[in-house]
C-alpha cells in the first residue's frame, strides 16, 4: 500500500487552523492532514498515528512551539519539524534554529508552506526505508575533528573577528560548514534565496548568533565514535574534503557556479560522517574491509551492508538541511569523472578534484589500487588549475 504523507498542523487559535485548512484544501488528495489545537493535542496525535512533518506556531500558551519541537525531537526524532513564527528575540531565534528543520516567517503564503512540506516529505523516512536511511532523519549535527572547536573559539575571541575570518575557519570543517548552511537556508536569514557560501552564511547569521550557537547550542560536536573509529580517520577525511573544495573552486574559477563547486567539494563526503555517527561499529567494519580489498570502491561495500552508500546518504541529509540543489547534485556525483577531461559544471569540478586529491594524498572512498590519472588528457585550463593548486599546497622553503 502506498504511504500517504501525514502532516500535522498545530496552533492555539481555531481560526488560524481553519484558515490553514482552507488554504491547503487542494492538497487533500496528496496528503493526510491533521489540524490540532496546542502542543499536547499534537503529541497525542503523533502517539496515535505515523506523522511525516509537523508544522507548528511558535507563540502558544502553555507548551510553546519550541517546547513542542523539543518533545518531538526526543520522542519522534524521524518527524520533520517546521515552525511558523512572527517576531522573536535572539534567544528564541537560536532555540528555533536548532530545533526546526525549516523556519517560516509569519505571515506566510500557501506556497511557502507547501514548498517546505513537499521538500521535507521527499526526504522523510517511511516504514519501508532501510534503517540507515532513517538515521539520516535524526542526525542533528555531524562530528568534527578535535581541533575545530578550539580554532573557532580563538577566531571568535579576537578583537578583529569578522564574518570573513570566522567563515574561513568554518570552511576548514565540512561538518560545521554543513550545519551553518543548514541553519541559514532553513531560516529567515536566507530571505527566500539559497545560500551556498560559508562566509556569506556566517555574515547573514552574524557573529553574535554564531557565538550563541557555539557556546549555548552545541554547534560543534567533537568526534567521539566510542573508540571504534580513530581520530586520524576524521582528520584525513576532513583534509581530503578541504583540499577537494579548494581544487574544485580552482577548476571552476570565473564561472557563475564556482561557489556551488567549492561548497559541494567541501561537503561531498558528509555521508561518511553520518555513518560514523549512526553506525560506528558497522561502518568501521566496512572501512576495514575496504582497506584490505583491492579494486573495490567504498560505496560498493557500503551498499552491500547498509543498502545505500555514503553518496545517497549525504545527498539525503543535505536535502533535509535545505542546501541548494546544485550543491547536492555535485556532491553526490563525486565518483563520476567527466569523460572529456573538461570541467563544464559543478559536478565535473568536484568529481575531478576528488580524484586528483585522492591520487595526491590517499583514497578516502575510491578503489585502493585505482590506476594513475592520465593528466595529459586534461584540458589545458584543467592542467593549469591543478598545477596552481599543487603550488599552493607545496611547503614554502624556510628563510
Amino acid at each position: 500500500m502506498t504511504h500517504r504523507p501525514h502532516i500535522v498542523f498545530v496552533d492555539d487559535e481555531p481560526r488560524i487552523l481553519s484558515g490553514l485548512r482552507r488554504m491547503l484544501r487542494t492538497h487533500r488528495d496528496r496528503w493526510d492532514m491533521s489540524f490540532v489545537e496546542g502542543g499536547q493535542a499534537a503529541l497525542d496525535t503523533l502517539h496515535s498515528r505515523h506523522c511525516d512533518v509537523i508544522v507548528t506556531d511558535y507563540r502558544m500558551p502553555g507548551m510553546d512551539g519550541a517546547q513542542l519541537l523539543e518533545r518531538v525531537r526526543t520522542e519522534f526524532p524521524a518527524v520533520a519539524r517546521v515552525i511558523l513564527s512572527g517576531q522573536t528575540n535572539e534567544d528564541n531565534l537560536l532555540r528555533i534554529m536548532v530545533l526546526a528543520h525549516e523556519f517560516i516567517n509569519k505571515p506566510s503564503t500557501p506556497e511557502q508552506i507547501v514548498t517546505a512540506v513537499e521538500r521535507l516529505i521527499a526526504v522523510s523516512p517511511t516504514a519501508v526505508d532501510d534503517a540507515v536511511q532513517r538515521d539520516v532523519a535524526v542526525i542533528e549535527s555531524l562530528p568534527s575533528p578535535p581541533h575545530t572547536l578550539v580554532e573557532l573559539i580563538d577566531a571568535l575571541a579576537t578583537e578583529d573577528a569578522s564574518a570573513q575570518s570566522v567563515g574561513r575557519v568554518l570552511e576548514r570543517d565540512p561538518a560545521v560548514a554543513a550545519k551553518v548552511l543548514h541553519l541559514v537556508n532553513s531560516s529567515a536569514y536566507a530571505m527566500g534565496r539559497k545560500v551556498n557560501g560559508v562566509v556569506q552564511a556566517t555574515a547573514l547569521l552574524g557573529l553574535p548568533t554564531v557565538r550563541g550557537l557555539v557556546f549555548m547550542h552545541d554547534l560543534i560536536r567533537e568526534f567521539d565514535p566510542a573508540g571504534v573509529l580513530p581520530p586520524v580517520w576524521i582528520e584525513g577525511l576532513t583534509l581530503h574534503a578541504v583540499e577537494t573544495s579548494r581544487l574544485a573552486a580552482r577548476l571552476a574559477a570565473g564561472q557563475e557556479w564556482e561557489g556551488h563547486a567549492f561548497t559541494a567539494g567541501l561537503l561531498h563526503e558528509v555521508g561518511q560522517l553520518v555513518l560514523a555517527s549512526s553506525r560506528p561499529a558497522e561502518f568501521a567494519g566496512v572501512l576495514g574491509q575496504w582497506r584490505e580489498t583491492a579494486g573495490v570502491p567504498l560505496c560498493t561495500m557500503e551498499a552491500e551492508v547498509f543498502g545505500v552508500d555514503h553518496r545517497e546518504i549525504g545527498a539525503r541529509l543535505l536535502r533535509l538541511w535545505s542546501l541548494p540543489e546544485p550543491v547536492i547534485e555535485a556532491a553526490s556525483a563525486h565518483h563520476e569523472l567527466p569523460a572529456s577531461g573538461a570541467v563544464t559544471d559543478p559536478a565535473a569540478a568536484v568529481a575531478l578534484a576528488h580524484r586528483v586529491v585522492e591520487a595526491e594524498l590517499e583514497p578516502v572512498c575510491g578503489p585502493r589500487d585505482e590506476a594513475a590519472l592520465d593528466e595529459e588528457a586534461f584540458s589545458e585550463p584543467v592542467r593549469e588549475a591543478v598545477g596552481r593548486w599543487r603550488q599552493e599546497r607545496a611547503p614554502r622553503p624556510a628563510g
